[in-house]
């Protein structure tokens, strides 16, 4: 068991105390934030403390850490505070559910969070600074590049490159072969089938609004028992 000190104390650091705490060889045993944004003191009874201090209360070699941040300024900002916290010495570890199904014993990179029903196939690699949240797909021969946020539900098929920073939104399915560029935005429920550029952005549009409202549409869809 290392002892681990979690930079963040949004909700992101919240969900991420939670895994580690709960299912994994960790103790959590502080937060940490740039002394500039810090709203408190205290965080599940553990103290947070500046990061331009945390060498300090929690030393490098006795202590890792890990950046418990979203995809702020398309992962930019997660990026930043990887980097800092390992000039500062300190080694970044990686959270795997204990429900994920890495079954090709997947080498996965630094300071990554895999959540419960990820099934990460044989052949292919995760880098480091990655986030897969819940009941993702990513298929055989496929690389995910270095700090990208893949959101919950994605499928990632069979040998496709995800560019570094890039972002996935909920349910988005790309499909086999391609390779999604450096610091693409890919929103939710779209389907990618071709190659694409650099900082490019894919929108599904919203379902359009029923002419019905939801009281007259449950009347004539009702099934009578």
């Amino acid at each position: 068991m290392s002892k681990i000190v979690l930079f963040g104390d949004a909700k992101y650091a919240d969900e991420c105390y939670f895994y580690f705490t709960n299912d994994s060889e960790h103790d959590v045993v502080g937060f940490t934030v740039d002394a500039a944004y810090q709203t408190k003191k205290e965080l599940f009874g553990l103290p947070v403390v500046p990061f331009e201090e945390v060498s300090e209360k929690f030393p490098p070699g006795k202590f890792d850490m890990f950046i418990a941040l979203g995809y702020q300024v398309l992962n930019r900002l997660r990026k930043r505070k990887y980097d800092e916290a390992k000039a500062k010495g300190y080694k970044l570890v990686s959270y795997v559910s204990s429900r994920a199904a890495n079954v090709g014993k997947v080498p996965i990179g630094d300071n990554c969070l895999i959540l419960e029903n990820n099934s990460i196939q044989p052949c292919s690699k995760i880098g480091d600074n990655v986030t897969l949240w819940s009941n993702n797909i990513v298929g055989h021969h496929s690389t995910i590049g270095d700090h990208c946020y893949i959101a919950g539900g994605v499928v990632v098929s069979g040998t496709t490159t995800i560019g570094d920073y890039s972002f996935l939104g909920v349910h988005a399915t790309i499909g086999q072969g391609i390779s999604i560029g450096e610091r693409n935005v890919i929103g939710a429920g779209c389907v990618i089938t071709k190659s694409t550029e650099p900082g490019s952005v894919y929108i599904q549009p919203d379902s359009p609004k029923f002419r019905l409202d939801s009281e007259h549409f449950m009347k004539i869809t009702k099934i009578e028992r």
